[in-house]
């Protein structure tokens, strides 16, 4: 589980190569939107899914979307076991009390324990 550097969406060009032109602004002064992007990567499957948001990456936005993602991986190998590797930012600090509740309840009311 881990956050990345915000991307700013609008008419940007990143300098990569087209086959057609690309209308791009000169700056990037303003953006339509800026987007903070979390991702939850599945080491043994090389499998990578990002979640978005134009507000803060909280620890409630982090449990939502591992809340989201559980049915899918629930349905593909019925864990009963998780491990969290996570990089200790001010929103998923171990000592993050609304992070370690949020942990916990989805812990208990998805049975991941033993």
């Amino acid at each position: 589980m881990d956050t990345k550097a915000n991307v700013n969406i609008g008419p940007f060009s990143r300098g990569g190569y087209s086959r057609q032109g690309v209308k791009a602004c000169d700056h990037d002064f303003h953006p339509e939107i800026v987007l903070k992007p979390f991702g939850i990567y599945l080491p043994a499957l090389n499998e990578n899914y990002f979640y978005f948001t134009d507000t803060n990456v909280t620890a409630d936005f982090m449990v939502d979307a591992l809340q989201d993602l559980w049915p899918k991986i629930k349905a593909r190998f019925n864990p009963h076991t998780m491990v969290i590797n996570a990089d200790n930012e001010p929103e998923n600090n171990s000592r993050r009390t609304q992070f370690m509740k949020r942990m916990v309840d989805f812990a208990i009311n998805n049975c991941i324990f033993r």
